[in-house]
């Protein structure tokens, strides 16, 4: 079993794995291997409690729909009149179903077989395939999209900046590109490995290939043509290991601590819950993070 560590981007601040995993073998994981690790409960939990259906998945789609999806959809309204949406990486399409049901258009992109057969079930429109080779083969074509979603993906890709410069090219002038990722090495999970002599638990290979941060993310954008404007941390689940809650590699306690992090979310009104993620957000904090670039509308002459 190979075993993984990180090094410095060296360009815009984040960390990158090492050993890195070729073009690929990236791309031959998820078509191949990713949803069956799921299957099997040794990745992304959330994907597999939709997989499997029922009341947890349910309640979850319910959290996710007055949360995070919410807070993409009101992003794009905010910034753009448009309402043509690209998802990419969008694994089962719960995220397009609520665009869907908030008035937006959305067209997903994904490798995995398993994923795209999920969403066209739910009568939505996907292509598989890399992002950067079907706005290369003109499928998604330049200019014609008003927002490009990376929702836990960016981290994932072989190439961040050759997908936002992709993305750049098919949004529409003042179109955005939002990127939601995990806000890695961030201050309080080094305070946890510091504090409870603990292992770096959130590296990942060979899937996980960029470790990003908020500073990394709009200094990306901002070497591609967008402009950031806006940023939005998350509930810092770090907070429970400093609170003497050790959830990590404890499933029961995981579940716990997720019920209690859902609970509070649902407790605050929504301006609230994002006046504190934003200030997280400032501070670098957040277990994850969600930046939105805008591609500069055209100046009447």
């Amino acid at each position: 079993m190979t075993e993984y560590t990180t090094r410095p981007d060296g360009r815009f601040g984040y960390r990158v794995l090492d050993p890195m995993p070729t073009r690929e073998e990236l791309e031959t994981f998820y078509r191949e291997t990713y949803y069956r690790l799921i299957d099997e409960g040794r990745r992304a939990a959330d994907i597999g409690r939709s997989r499997r259906g029922g009341p947890e998945a349910d309640d979850q789609a319910r959290w996710l729909a007055e949360t995070v999806h919410r807070d993409i959809a009101d992003t794009i309204a905010a910034h753009t009149p448009g309402r043509r949406v690209v998802e990419v990486g969008c694994g089962l399409g719960d995220l397009m179903v609520s665009l869907r049901g908030a008035g937006f258009e959305p067209t997903g992109v994904d490798l995995a077989e398993s994923a795209v057969e999920a969403v066209r079930a739910k009568g939505l429109t996907v292509h598989r395939g890399a992002f950067t080779d079907l706005v290369d083969d003109g499928i998604l074509p330049p200019d014609s999209v008003d927002a490009v979603l990376f929702v836990n993906m960016l981290e994932q890709t072989f190439d961040p900046v050759a997908n936002l410069l992709a993305a750049e090219r098919i949004l529409v002038p003042g179109g955005v590109a939002i990127v939601r990722s995990g806000n890695d090495f961030n201050p309080l999970q080094e305070a946890a490995v510091a504090g409870l002599d603990m292992k770096r638990w959130w590296i990942s290979g060979p899937e996980h290939i960029n470790y990003l941060s908020f500073d990394a993310v709009e200094a990306m954008m901002g070497e591609t043509g967008l402009e950031p404007v806006d940023r939005l941390g998350d509930f810092p689940m770090e907070l429970f290991l400093l609170l003497g809650f050790p959830y990590i590699g404890d499933g029961a306690l995981g579940a716990e601590c997720h019920r209690r992090r859902v609970a509070f979310e649902r407790l605050l009104p929504t301006e609230v819950r994002r006046s504190l993620y934003r200030a997280l957000a400032q501070a670098g904090m957040g277990r994850c993070l969600l930046v939105t670039g805008r591609k500069p509308p055209v100046t009447p002459a």
